[in-house]
């Protein structure tokens, strides 16, 4: 079985140098790692090498590519031994798009994988690990968000993700993992683009696919002129497209296109429009599992604290209970859209909003021992200075979702150490075929 390489050769100390190297595990970025012991005749002294679609166990041939330290990344020339749960790609881009990481593997075996390297972690902090829920997820379930990037020449259009370590992008051709009405938004917004943008414009294309419709984020590289950005609100007038807005590199600002009528997402009966380039939970499988959990674990709290909440998509739900929330994030936009949603349908005081940056600001103890459960989704990096005031609380419960292994057990750490245990964790899979996971857990106060 051999795959072609597609890119160039590299020369070290002008010498070809391929490499046969057996597969021991796979990185965090979803590469095949082989080790190999530097010996005379090598004309660079590197540990590890990394293979994009290999598996472990594998035995390959591979063509050194570029040197990061000890480490070599380079391309599979060919697979001298294939494993036992290598599949063929579902997707006719997969080689070359640098999407997803993991789909030359059999399902079953991925989900394995990808279960036992999150609990390896777990093994290796030392923190023991409670009542394992499992890993939930869904083979049929597709993304309804997606991060584009556009690129006008004089010779033609391109759409779709980065190559692997380059900036080449690669047109998607049968992708598996985006839902059909966000595969149309992007070809509708791209035959927009190809007709009215001018040559050598780039830009990052974010949508949003809501139950009403696309929302689209455009974030060019140089300035849009009147005339263009006009003609693109004519042209998304004979479209499903929803709304468009525009913003720059380096730019905060969003200035609104084309609106045919806000788009909006329901949770716990408040249609709620989020802000353009709002976060939205990847797949509507996985949204459901994180509502539920929440609502069950939180419904008959008397005052919750929603942390990191953007415009409320995991506490919405709990003020169908009248449990009381206090929403905190730094997206003024996001919350506006949770308040003006909830005002539409009820006009009790049952939910409050704080503009607040919880990185750099977090909620002291004393403010957090009001309440009687905590939310916190916090970005990839984690929470460090919450979570430490969070563990100086009296705050019974703390449900953690994390989209980073790593830094959820950091802060699980800080918050053991704080007198709290870790009741029970899930890791939810929304991303399949990459290394991305979830983790939710509950913590309570011992």
């Amino acid at each position: 079985m051999k795959i072609k390489s597609q890119v160039k050769e590299l020369t070290f100390s002008n010498k070809k140098l391929d490499l046969q190297i057996k597969i021991q595990r796979i990185s965090k970025k979803g590469n095949g790692v082989g080790f190999l012991t530097p010996q005379k005749s090598t004309p660079f002294d590197i540990n590890e090498v990394h293979v994009p679609n290999t598996l472990p166990g594998e035995v390959v041939r591979v063509k050194p590519k570029e040197k990061l330290g000890k480490k070599v990344f380079g391309d599979l020339i060919e697979i001298i031994l294939p494993s036992p749960h290598r599949q063929p790609p579902k997707c006719n881009s997969y080689l070359n798009c640098g999407g997803c990481q993991i789909q030359h593997m059999n399902y079953n075996s991925y989900l394995e994988w990808k279960k036992e390297s999150t609990l390896e972690l777990f093994q290796k902090s030392n923190i023991e690990i409670p009542n394992f829920v499992g890993l939930i997820a869904s083979e049929g379930q597709k993304r309804r968000r997606a991060s584009f990037k556009f690129k006008r020449t004089k010779e033609r259009s391109y759409i779709g993700f980065h190559k692997s370590r380059t900036n080449q992008i690669i047109q998607l051709n049968g992708c598996v993992v985006l839902s059909a009405d966000l595969l149309y938004t992007k070809q509708e917004i791209f035959e927009g683009l190809d007709k009215i943008v001018p040559n050598g414009t780039e830009m990052v294309i974010q949508v949003n696919q809501y139950e009403t419709g696309g929302d689209i984020l455009l974030t060019s590289d140089r300035e849009l002129s009147n005339k263009t950005q006009s003609g693109l609100a004519s042209w998304a007038s004979n479209t499903k497209i929803k709304r468009i807005s525009l913003g720059y590199k380096g730019e905060s600002e969003k200035r609104l296109i084309y609106q045919d009528s806000p788009p909006s997402i329901t949770w716990g009966g408040i249609e709620i429009s989020p802000p353009p380039g709002s976060f939205l939970q990847p797949t509507i499988f996985g949204e459901e599992i994180l509502q539920n959990q929440i609502f069950s674990a939180y419904k008959n709290k008397r005052h919750c604290l929603d942390l990191f909440s953007g415009a409320g998509t995991l506490s919405a739900n709990l003020l169908t209970q009248k449990v009381r929330i206090t929403a905190c994030d730094n997206h003024r936009d996001c919350l506006n859209a949770f308040r003006l949603g909830y005002q539409k349908v009820k006009q009790n005081n049952l939910l409050k909003t704080e503009i607040r940056n919880l990185v750099t600001a977090p909620l002291i103890s004393d403010f957090l021992n009001n309440f009687d459960g905590i939310i916190l989704d916090p970005p990839r990096s984690g929470a460090n200075a919450q979570i430490k005031q969070i563990a100086k609380s009296i705050c019974p419960s703390v449900i953690y979702v994390s989209c980073n292994a790593i830094s959820f057990i950091n802060d699980a750490k800080i918050l053991i150490e704080g007198g709290y245990r870790l009741k029970d964790f899930k890791i939810l899979d929304q991303f399949s075929w990459t290394t991305h996971i979830e983790i939710i857990g509950t913590f309570q106060k011992e």
